[in-house]
């Protein structure tokens, strides 16, 4: 009987320790450093990629190694979709990725069209404190995950195989059928704008500009026009119609398991790279397009006036129309805060 209250005591102890160490709560039993497996989408060279390495030796260095960070880049983790469900349930630790909306449409707020117009107000709208920044926090958070910051990666444009009728004024038709995201917020927003869609897989995208399946497209930056479709497109239109953003995100298993000394260091070092990531934006945008008029393609940029027209046509018409995708008191909420902005420039 000794033995066997013994066995069990013994039992008791190893399942314990192995509960905690499931659970993630540190314990005597387990290596004190916290290890975090931070999951990418782009290749090992890309800058998102690169800001991530960088990020691993900043947080390691100023940790004392208390917390090691493995990068793992290119989808290796899986695609966003998947890595957003499993940061979810903590099963992975972080993710630089697009942020789904499989399990909240709201989420795709973010990518209303106009919500910033130049690089000055894309520092405001995507900066912690901003009415965006705190409702997507408030959101990702629902899902236990926590927002660390937005990786900015340009402003979004139209490349064409065809030059567009009146193309300085939003609502009037442009004589172009243009491939759009599956997104009712980039359907909605092309055919306000003057624009006849058809939903393509991005993956055929190439071939139905080549074929004239599309005339054109919505969704990439200068940068991605000109790395992907400079051999196709013939005209860019600097429209500014998005921010092509990702999320710096952590699942709330990781931050419990963080000191509060080293979530602190977490967060500066992410918030750093989110905010260089604005920047490296701007200068990207500007060098791809001079590159694109070097293809002797035709780069098309709307006045500050213009800009502004197609925003608040963006802002008065096609935003109320997607009341019952991101609810009414989101879209009020933003309209508040942003048209109010537009109106004092």
């Amino acid at each position: 009987m000794k033995f066997f209250n013994s066995f069990k005591d013994s039992l008791s102890i190893v399942m314990i320790a192995s509960s905690l160490m499931l659970s993630g709560i540190p314990n005597a039993l387990a290596d004190d450093s916290v290890r975090i497996n931070f999951a990418g989408m782009f290749a090992p060279d890309h800058p998102v990629t690169v800001a991530q390495k960088n990020f691993k030796k900043e947080v390691e260095s100023e940790t004392d190694g208390r917390v090691k960070v493995r990068v793992f880049p290119a989808n290796q983790l899986g695609d966003y979709t998947q890595v957003f469900e499993e940061l979810s349930r903590g099963t992975i630790d972080m993710g630089l990725i697009n942020i789904p909306s499989q399990f909240d449409t709201r989420l795709e707020v973010m990518y209303l069209h106009y919500l910033a117009t130049n690089y000055e107000e894309v520092r405001k709208t995507y900066s912690p404190g901003s009415y965006l920044y705190s409702i997507m926090d408030t959101l990702i958070a629902e899902q236990d995950i926590k927002l660390l910051g937005f990786e900015v990666d340009g402003f979004g444009g139209f490349g064409l195989t065809k030059q567009p009728e009146n193309h300085m004024h939003p609502g009037k038709s442009k004589k172009i059928l243009l491939r759009v995201p599956p997104m009712d917020i980039f359907k909605v927003a092309a055919e306000d704008q003057g624009f006849q869609t058809v939903s393509v897989p991005f993956a055929e995208l190439y071939t139905s500009l080549q074929t004239g399946v599309a005339d054109g497209w919505s969704g990439g930056s200068s940068t991605l026009n000109y790395l992907q479709f400079r051999d196709v497109i013939k005209h860019f239109v600097v429209s500014n119609n998005f921010i092509d953003a990702y999320g710096w995100l952590a699942s709330d298993k990781l931050w419990a398991k963080l000191s509060t000394k080293d979530q602190k260091i977490v967060q500066r070092v992410a918030s750093k790279y989110a905010l260089k990531s604005i920047d490296s934006a701007q200068k990207n945008d500007l060098l791809h397009q001079e590159k694109l008029k070097e293809k002797g393609i035709n780069v098309i940029k709307l006045s500050d006036d213009e800009l502004k027209e197609w925003a608040q046509q963006a802002r008065n018409v096609t935003w109320p129309k997607l009341r019952e995708r991101l609810t009414g008191e989101l879209i009020d909420g933003m309209q508040n805060a942003y048209q109010t902005d537009l109106t004092n420039q």
